[in-house]
């Protein structure tokens, strides 16, 4: 009892026990350095839903270190890990930078205060106090899949953003449903232009956890870039779905519409657009598109309102359009 008895000084050893609670007891099995205990592997389920939670799965095998402090000795650091853990998670890191960093100084080897420490400086901009965090984190656990994670999402964020790349191929080939992983990895893509892999890797990520309308809209504007009308219909429809009367991208999806040949829907989203939207000129242009293949009686007046409200765009399609001859 490390609160009543910090010290450890009341011995409690000759507690009457029963023979089952001796027995097991005594077969109980004990971590050594030898022998460390290994994780319980989860099945494709459980890394599904632990992922769609936002946790990253350790798949390193814990250290036992012989030199390792006891743990009734660093209870005093709990009320100082619970703190740091709350403002770490609160996203609240320069009030929790100063308390993971006096973790550190009594207990070296903590991975966890580690990494954290080094995120922490990292989502705060501090490049260099970021790679020395990464380098300790490092040093600690060699071969840990999270510290090569978070090391390659740091340099995602930056300008060395080409050094990531590698990193996160081999993290996901380890642990191909890692969120964090998948989620930059998708942005070096987007910025390296290889978009239909940048689309598959959303795809995948979007499997194991909800997307948000930022994030389906941006799937969108990819989709709608390759040529992929469905899926960007897709990603639009479902942002609609959610934000009611608020979506704003009703001009995307009546182009959409219309190239999918669903002349009635492009109609309708095109006719949403509102004359203060700054492609207005462009949704002008479509609906009088729309209105010539409907055979729609008003279409004269729609192909002189696109002409009127040209801009320097529109303008030069409406004088190639055979569909306004």
């Amino acid at each position: 009892d490390v609160a009543a008895d910090p010290g450890e000084n009341r011995e409690i050893a000759n507690a009457n026990l029963s023979r089952e609670a001796r027995a097991t007891l005594r077969e109980y099995p004990i971590p050594s350095p030898a022998a460390a205990a290994t994780t319980t592997a989860l099945d494709e389920e459980g890394r599904k839903k632990l992922a769609s939670l936002g946790y990253v799965a350790s798949t390193v095998k814990p250290v036992v270190r012989a030199d390792a402090p006891r743990p009734a000795e660093m209870a005093h650091l709990f009320p100082v890990l619970d703190r740091a853990s709350s403002l770490f998670v609160g996203e609240e890191y320069a009030q929790a930078i100063p308390l993971l960093e006096r973790i550190l100084t009594e207990d070296p080897y903590n991975l966890d205060s580690a990494l954290r420490l080094a995120t922490a400086h990292s989502s705060l901009g501090h490049d260099k106090e970021a790679l020395a965090a990464f380098r300790r984190a490092e040093a600690i656990s060699p071969g840990s899949s999270d510290v090569r994670t978070y090391l390659a999402l740091h340099l995602a964020r930056g300008n060395e953003w080409e050094r990531a790349a590698p990193m996160l191929d081999e993290v996901l080939a380890e642990a191909p449903n890692k969120v964090p992983a998948l989620e930059a990895l998708a942005l070096v893509r987007e910025r390296e232009r290889r978009l239909p892999e940048a689309i598959a890797l959303r795809q995948r990520l979007y499997a194991l956890r909800a997307p948000s309308a930022a994030e389906l809209l941006a799937m969108g504007a990819l989709a709608m870039e390759t040529g992929q009308t469905a899926l960007a219909i897709d990603s639009f429809e479902r942002v609609r779905a959610a934000e009611g009367s608020a979506f704003r991208n009703d001009l995307e999806l009546g182009v959409l519409y219309l190239a999918a040949g669903r002349l009635t829907e492009s109609r309708d989203a095109l006719d949403r657009v509102l004359p203060s939207h700054p492609g207005y000129p462009m949704a002008l242009f479509k609906r009088a598109q729309v209105s010539v293949l409907l055979r729609e009686q008003d279409a004269p007046a729609r192909i002189a309102a696109a002409r009127e409200n040209a801009n320097e765009v529109t303008r030069e399609l409406i004088a190639r359009e055979r569909l306004f001859r």
